[in-house]
């Protein structure tokens, strides 16, 4: 395997999207409008969070703080449009930052010390093993296809840590909750079934990631214990948090609840609108996309059910 950077294409079409050319698992468009909606993701994900990681900012600025003789060094694989990248490398101007996804984005003006690779972490990432205070992936080992894959993609994460580094995986689970957090298993279709205790939401999900079975996706539980059996990673150090995102309502919470509620409602109307192409490229007729669609929206407007989103951070740092 080797992670060379890659000599980026144009984006390929599919139905009136732009598509990356490197990997046909990843299954959202890559185009300037997808990218609009990855920077309104990323400013859900840090009020819920209260920062840009899952752990405690002194635990961050202690881990990424100024030394002498010593430059901390971030890597974030999965960049997608590069906000997180950027404003990391903002702030922490005396840290090298580097930014790793399958499209090329070249934001109009780039921090001194922050750098974009394009490649493919499936392929291999040797070049950049042992050089990073903070590797950070977002979003990116649910789309990741086949146990194997996703294990090996992970260790490739892990051996781009120096000793004493820190690697962050951010998921979501492929199942919405109900208010009081309990899991809901995707709906079914047909007017006869009862999906009272279901959501549409989930079964949307489903089919992107186009799963056969009918259980409770826990992304962020399997990496946790992948990165405990792994032999570089302490494994005292390996923490995991959950963190319920509202959709289209205020989740409790009366001070940010309202506007993260609302960001949600914008962000997975735009979701299920760029998911499209990918479901009627695998043959599913338009009509049964636009009914799955409709009713998916009704739940993330909050009314009459409301729903959360989990979303699991998972952190552990190398011996």
């Amino acid at each position: 395997m080797s992670s060379d950077p890659i000599t980026p294409k144009p984006l390929r079409d599919l139905h009136g999207r732009g598509m990356n050319t490197l990997s046909e698992v990843y299954q959202l468009p890559a185009d300037p409008a997808e990218f609009n909606r990855l920077d309104l993701q990323h400013r859900i994900w840090l009020k819920l969070m209260k920062g840009p990681v899952p752990f405690s900012e002194q635990m961050l600025d202690d881990l990424l703080r100024e030394r002498e003789g010593y430059q901390p060094a971030i890597l974030d694989l999965g960049r997608g449009s590069g906000i997180w990248s950027i404003e990391m490398a903002e702030r922490f101007p005396h840290a090298k930052v580097v930014g790793f996804d399958l499209v090329e984005s070249q934001p109009p003006a780039l921090p001194n010390n922050c750098t974009f690779l394009t490649g493919d972490l499936t392929r291999g990432l040797q070049p950049l093993y042992g050089q990073f205070d903070l590797v950070h992936l977002r979003l990116v080992m649910l789309h990741i296809k086949g146990k194997e894959v996703k294990e090996a993609a992970l260790k490739e994460a892990v051996s781009c840590l120096r000793p004493g580094g820190i690697i962050v995986i951010l998921d979501h689970d492929e199942c919405f909750t109900d208010e009081n957090r309990e899991p809901l298993r995707p709906a079914k279709d047909g007017i006869d079934s009862d999906n009272s205790q279901r959501s549409w939401g989930s079964r949307f999900w489903k089919e992107v990631f186009d799963r056969t079975d009918d259980g409770d996706i826990t992304e962020g539980e399997h990496i946790r214990s992948r990165l405990i059996e792994d032999d570089r990673i302490d494994k005292d150090s390996v923490q995991n948090k959950i963190f319920y995102m509202p959709m289209g309502w205020d989740g409790g919470d009366p001070v940010e609840g309202p506007e993260i509620g609302k960001m949600s409602f914008i962000n997975f109307w735009d979701i299920h609108r760029a998911i499209k192409p990918a479901l009627l490229a695998r043959g599913i007729a338009p009509e049964t996309i636009g009914d799955w669609t409709s009713k998916a929206d009704q739940e993330i407007s909050g009314t009459p059910r409301k729903f959360f989103w989990p979303i699991r951070g998972t952190w552990a740092r190398r011996m």
